[in-house]
């Protein structure tokens, strides 16, 4: 879950259901407000992680800027915070990994073709669009995958894929991936943790 971390505060009953359902908390600034246009990034990002780790009792590892933002110092800020992965740096279907002064960053793989407000926002597809481009995307990292894992991010949004005449395709689509023999579903702090035991078995 991409969260503001404020959410935590405002919200508490839909971050306390997110929180109760296991699912992982990522840093997702404190506002929704765009990285570069605010007046402290480094004190933002601490009280992003400050406000998660209290609420959740986890110091989140993963982190996602509003919109994608960054700066040139965002990477060196987030080490420093004790950020382990971002999510900012739209890269297909393999982990990577960013040296910062304060250690290494893993960036995950995100998506802008699988993600619902390109593809319904933007570029107003029909809402069928989403099985079609998804399950298309998924023959060919499927293919790749039995030399070389792969990841296949799918970015959802619950105004947007949640309403009712898009819902039934998200089903649909997590329905078909889960028939899928050797398919995965992980989080970033899951996804993480397996890149750095493979990466030190094959280094």
């Amino acid at each position: 879950l991409s969260v503001n971390a404020r959410v935590c505060l405002d919200y508490p009953r839909v971050a306390k259901a997110a929180r109760d359902s296991g699912w992982e908390f990522m840093g997702h600034s404190y506002d929704q407000r765009p990285t570069h246009t605010e007046p402290d990034p480094a004190g933002m990002i601490r009280r992003s992680v400050k406000v998660i780790r209290e609420f959740t009792g986890k110091r989140p590892v993963g982190w996602m800027g509003p919109g994608l933002t960054e700066t040139l110092e965002t990477p060196e800020q987030l080490a420093a915070a004790g950020i382990r992965y971002i999510a900012d740096w739209v890269i297909d279907d393999e982990p990577c990994t960013l040296r910062t002064r304060g250690g290494e960053l893993v960036t995950l793989p995100y998506s802008l073709e699988l993600n619902d407000i390109a593809m319904m926002v933007v570029q107003h597809h029909a809402a069928g669009e989403f099985v079609t481009r998804t399950m298309d995307y998924f023959e060919r990292v499927y293919e790749e995958g039995k030399e070389r894992a792969k990841i296949m991010a799918i970015a959802v949004h619950p105004y947007i894929s949640g309403v009712p005449h898009r819902i039934k395709y998200f089903e649909t689509v997590l329905r078909r991936l889960r028939k899928q023999k050797g398919v995965l579903f992980w989080n970033g702090a899951q996804i993480l943790e397996w890149y750095l035991k493979a990466r030190a078995r094959s280094p």
